[in-house]
């Protein structure tokens, strides 16, 4: 009974993922994104296979949407992990690990790079055995202030191209370039204190990594790219 439970919500999770690797990339890593859902069978599903730990960790949470979302995305993590273990590995039993600064890895497979990131529209994924990856998704709903903020964290040509861009095309160049430092710190397995300044981009006319840590190799160690096809602005840097 458990068995056949696991092999519909894989099945529930193929349905519900999209796959989008960029397409020069696919035989070097793989995306995927889950829109959110709020089905309850789903959700009940997804609980299912989760851990004590995890179940405590959702319980806490604030508000009843974050503990479905929390519950949703760790399942969906578990799926993932369950594409490098083999299809036949029950989600139960697919156990990330967390570094220091948390990002998440396979202790079977702790060569492939995972990465993770989520917003109120959904969950994006990715791993790779030949790189390091980081992922980032933003809702572009959010309320921000795309000039107050760039103009504290972002390079000069940054600020520059969010100053000039006209609404609405303005939150979606900052959040451009904001998912893109968050990946490219994810990419490294560093978070925003070590500073979303370390890295820069331009978009214009074609996406390109003008500043990057020159302790991880500078900026020739690194490539960019925009995911399409999700809900919201989502970014991938590759290390």
């Amino acid at each position: 009974m458990k068995q056949d439970g696991d092999h519909i919500l894989k099945t529930i999770f193929t349905s519900l993922m999209r796959d989008v690797t960029p397409t020069d990339m696919r035989s070097t890593l793989r995306v995927l994104y889950m829109p959110s859902s709020t089905d309850a069978n789903f959700v009940r599903r997804c609980r299912s296979v989760l851990s004590q730990a995890e179940l405590q960790a959702a319980a806490i949470l604030p508000t009843h949407n974050d503990k479905v979302q929390f519950n949703v995305r760790r399942a969906f993590r578990r799926c993932c992990g369950a594409c490098v273990l083999g299809s036949d590995a029950p989600l139960s039993n697919v156990q990330f690990m967390e570094t220091e600064s948390g990002r998440p890895y396979l202790q079977s497979h702790p060569a492939t790079s995972f990465s993770f990131s989520a917003c109120s529209l959904g969950v994006v994924a990715a791993w790779s055995s030949r790189c390091r990856v980081g992922i980032d998704i933003e809702d572009p709903a959010r309320s921000v202030e795309p000039i107050e903020i760039a103009e504290k964290y972002f390079a000069a040509p940054e600020i520059e191209a969010v100053r000039q861009a006209q609404e609405p095309d303005r939150k979606k160049i900052f959040l451009r370039f904001w998912t893109l430092k968050e990946a490219a710190l994810k990419s490294i397995g560093q978070g925003l204190p070590f500073g979303i300044d370390a890295f820069a981009f331009t978009l214009s006319p074609d996406l390109h990594i003008a500043r990057a840590p020159v302790e991880y190799g500078g900026e020739k160690m690194f490539q960019g790219h925009i995911i399409n096809d999700t809900d919201g602005c989502a970014s991938l840097v590759i290390h």
